[in-house]
């Protein structure tokens, strides 16, 4: 008997044809993609030389926005993972392609859905059990979407497979003896040995999105499956940064800062670092700032015009009780920032300066810039170069000199943040470049001039125009700012301040997709209400660091090294 509820739609797999015919070139690589959504992936490896020919989702919005971007897709809106249902459509049935790319289930596999998918005990998701069907629970089934990646791979046998996830896939299993919610990891050993045995190495990759230009710090892992009768890619993640102790810039090392935890979790400042090749002293790569994903013309809403509610809990106010006292501590421990982004949700989550990356963003809209208001920020501004040949102060209309290595420049415009070493000046409608910790120039307060030597941007105040400039180093960052700012929020009233949610546009340029920005117009198409946006957006792979990982595939293609010659005739 079906316990499909009488109102559910009923729902069949869906199949869309390529809306724009493809021009095929005799070195063209082409590539399928499984739970494309926004299609994240697909415009990263597509920047690196592929061509999607399929992507499928059962989400029919996303599959519109995708095909809107990737025309030359075709597409199935299809239920990819549980055969009972009415649009299901497997893996096996979608078309063969040089590489497969997939980004599988991050819900499903988060350590809260590991008791339920487990209750029934371990199994091996269709591959080799006959009673996976009688015996698997509805969310270990979903948790199958990375085994869709096998079914693919057993039937066609693609040269390449990339897989995204969060870290915490490596504790897929049943629960470790004695804890509620962590796995064991051997559902997942498992997986990763059915490649093995399908004539696949493999490498796994932990990156975070901040270093690939994109300004959101974001943890992922990747897991990349080369065919043996290939060669496996230059994988090593090797971003330019500053060594303090050797004076130079070197090529950082990825290195782990722990070993890896029980929990799966891998994230960038906690189990692992970048390190220096010579001295081992640990680096700050360069990272992309919030700010490059923000719109600061528009600061919201005033706080006092904002209409009262009254709390179940009798509070009474424009915002709950317990994002009142988060905005009041953000004032208090931002006290000399005009600006800062803060969870709007009040209780979870934490507070970013705009010189930082943002939060890991989810499906939901979870962040709020509180400001000081209108006037914040100024047209007028004046640049100083220090430490060069070339250190005469400009105004924001001269054009700026020829920044050199060895130079520190420092700029200050509408929006724009100063910084220092491999980065080209920007106006306040132009992405921001990205820097690096000890880059971060000071704070954006009243007229005066900063100076910061710290990690974080936040341990040197800043000066006002009346005290001695200093000694000033070969790794100082000073700027003179001469525009008229604003104050600083300890120096606003609450009632003052002003609030309001990121919008979704600004999400999804702090997600790494080419979305219209203030009179900017964008690559990306997206439409919809702003909530199925964010969703789009929170679940979607950075395309950036699709490009880089896809780059590198590419030139494996093209090494002339295939050692199978049933392959080299595919190529």
């Amino acid at each position: 008997m079906s316990t499909r509820s009488p109102k559910q739609k009923a729902r069949t797999a869906t199949h869309r044809p390529a809306v724009r015919r493809r021009k095929f070139q005799h070195d063209d690589p082409v590539a399928v993609d499984l739970f494309s959504g926004f299609g994240g992936l697909t415009e990263g490896i597509k920047r690196a030389g592929f061509t999607t020919i399929m992507a499928a989702n059962h989400n029919s919005y996303k599959v519109e926005v995708h095909e809107a971007n990737h025309p030359e897709a075709e597409h199935w809106i299809a239920d990819l993972v549980d055969p009972e249902a009415a649009d299901y459509h497997s893996a096996r049935d979608l078309p063969p392609a040089t590489l497969l790319v997939a980004g599988v289930s991050c819900v499903n596999h988060s350590f809260a859905n590991t008791q339920r998918a487990y209750a029934h005990g371990l199994t091996l998701f269709g591959m080799e059990d006959s009673d996976y069907e009688d015996r698997v629970t509805r969310s270990e089934r979903d948790r199958a979407t990375a085994n869709c990646v096998l079914h693919y791979a057993q039937t066609h046998r693609p040269k390449m497979i990339l897989v995204e996830c969060t870290t915490e896939l490596q504790s897929w299993g049943p629960l470790r003896p004695g804890s509620k919610k962590i796995g064991d990891g051997s559902t997942y050993r498992w997986w990763l040995k059915q490649f093995d045995l399908l004539d696949y190495n493999h490498t796994v990759l932990f990156l975070n999105s901040q270093f690939f230009g994109v300004p959101q710090s974001r943890n992922r892992g990747y897991w990349v499956f080369v065919h043996k009768s290939l060669p496996m890619p230059d994988l090593e993640h090797r971003p330019v940064a500053r060594c303090q102790r050797c004076d130079t810039d070197v090529e950082a090392v990825w290195s782990w800062r722990t070993k890896m935890p029980p929990t799966g979790k891998v994230a960038y400042g906690e189990q692992y670092e970048y390190r220096c090749p010579s001295c081992r002293t640990r680096v700050e790569p360069p990272a992309t700032p919030s700010i490059a994903a923000l719109d600061l013309t528009d600061l919201g809403t005033r706080i006092g015009d904002r209409p009262v509610k009254s709390f179940k809990d009798g509070h009474r106010g424009p915002f709950a009780a317990s994002t009142t006292a988060r905005i009041e501590r953000c004032r208090q421990k931002f006290a000399d920032f005009p600006a800062i982004l803060m969870p709007a949700k009040g209780v979870h989550g934490s507070e970013r300066l705009l010189l930082q990356p943002l939060a890991t963003q989810t499906s939901q809209q979870e962040a709020a810039l509180l400001s000081t208001g209108p006037g914040l920020w100024d047209e007028s501004a004046l640049a100083l170069a220090v430490d060069n040949y070339q250190g005469a102060p400009r105004s924001h209309a001269e054009p700026l000199p020829t920044q050199l290595a060895s130079e520190t420049l420092a700029v200050v415009s509408s929006g724009v943040i100063p910084y220092r070493k491999h980065t080209v000046p920007a106006v306040y409608s132009e992405p921001m470049s990205t820097f690096t910790a000890e880059q971060i120039p000071g704070l954006l307060t009243a007229a005066g001039w900063f100076k910061q030597n710290g990690s974080t941007g936040t341990e040197t105040a800043a000066h006002p125009l009346t005290d001695p400039l200093g000694t000033l180093t070969a790794r100082d960052t000073t700027a003179l700012l001469t525009a008229n700012w604003g104050p600083a929020l300890s120096q606003v009233p609450f009632d003052e301040c002003f609030y309001r949610m990121m919008a979704a546009h600004e999400i999804g340029r702090g997600c790494g997709f080419d979305v219209d920005f203030r009179d900017y117009s964008g690559t990306f198409r997206v439409w919809g209400t702003a909530r199925d946006q964010v969703d789009g957006f929170g679940n979607a792979v950075s395309p950036q660091v699709g490009t880089w990982i896809g780059e590198r595939l590419r030139a494996v293609l093209h090494s002339q090294q295939d050692r199978g010659p049933e392959f080299a005739a595919a190529a």
